[in-house]
């Protein structure tokens, strides 16, 4: 029997968001003026009220200067040379929008130049996103199971099929919806080109209270 699976709750998610921005003393409006986020919506995921994708807590980690990881999975450690990680069956943290289930890998690691997922496509048709998914660096879909259509901004929907891939650059608009009976699955690595710009969050909070023994 497989381990069961880690689960990034959208309360867990939500309640680190808001331990981090209360500890800098940041406002909603603030993190919203830095992130483009509105603060309704940042809101709603600090209390579990809504799912955010990984583009939303992508858009909300390089706004803030955090690697995502540290959002997803805390008490990782920076990627550097000679580090590894292996995640096995089922130990890769899950959560879920109201499009995809993200199953995170190598989330023990952040600052890394790749962030891979394996997603369960669950949109059904473009109309069910708000916006366009965009985000800085390069994307590679490989489809494991099923079909996926794939909406990108500049060009005519493409459909891929079960061992078919893409590589696009992923500050162009683009969207993910299956036109398989069943969800469709598929390994998604995105690569991030600011990953060596984020703040250590261990360094932060110790940093933070280095401060504060100073102050005392």
């Amino acid at each position: 029997m497989a381990p069961p699976k880690k689960q990034a709750t959208e309360e867990s998610i939500g309640a680190r968001l808001r331990e981090w921005r209360t500890g800098k003393g940041m406002t909603l409006s603030t993190v919203s003026a830095q992130t483009g986020v509105a603060s309704s919506t940042l809101s709603k995921i600090e209390n579990g009220q809504v799912s955010a994708s990984y583009y939303t807590l992508k858009k909300i980690c390089d706004g803030l200067e955090i690697p995502i990881e540290e959002i997803i999975n805390p008490g990782h450690k920076s990627f550097a040379p000679g580090r590894r990680v292996v995640t096995r069956l089922g130990e890769g943290p899950i959560y879920r929008s109201n499009q995809y289930v993200y199953e995170t890998h190598s989330t023990e690691l952040s600052r890394k130049e790749m962030i891979p997922m394996i997603m369960t496509v669950l949109a059904r048709s473009p109309d069910e996103f708000e916006d366009w998914n965009k985000h800085d660096g390069e994307e590679f879909v490989l489809v494991l199971e099923g079909e996926v259509d794939i909406y990108t901004e500049f060009y005519a929907a493409v459909t891929l099929t079960k061992g078919e891939s893409m590589y696009f650059d992923s500050s162009m608009g683009h969207k993910y919806c299956s036109r398989s009976e069943e969800p469709a699955k598929i390994v998604s690595v995105c690569y991030d080109p600011q990953a060596h710009q984020h703040i250590d969050m261990a360094d932060y909070f110790a940093k933070g209270r280095l401060n504060v023994m100073l102050d005392e």
